[in-house]
């Protein structure tokens, strides 16, 4: 378990490829020193990369290298599904 003083960070990127810091939006090209202004403590912080499973794997490794320069390597990576899982319930749709 994390101490509860460690800070968590979630970088998200979105289908269409764009990248946001915790809600904050990262302007194209702003990734370098936007990942620098995140505040430093102990070994963190903590990053939760979320990323869209439709994405092109070589944008989400682009912002883990974004990530590494900016020596921010302690990342957890979540995968979102473009679209819901389609649940096959064996009923022929008759009620």
């Amino acid at each position: 378990q994390l101490p509860s003083d460690q800070q968590q960070v979630t970088i998200s990127i979105d289908q269409a490829g764009y990248v946001y810091i915790d809600d904050a939006a990262v302007e194209l090209g702003g990734l370098p020193q936007a990942l620098e202004s995140i505040p430093r403590s102990g070994e963190g912080p903590d990053i939760t990369l979320r990323a869209d499973r439709a994405l092109d794997y070589g944008r989400v490794m682009a912002v883990m290298g974004e990530l590494n320069r900016a020596g921010l390597n302690r990342i957890s990576l979540i995968t979102n599904s473009a679209a819901p899982a389609s649940v096959n319930t064996g009923s022929s749709g008759e009620e």
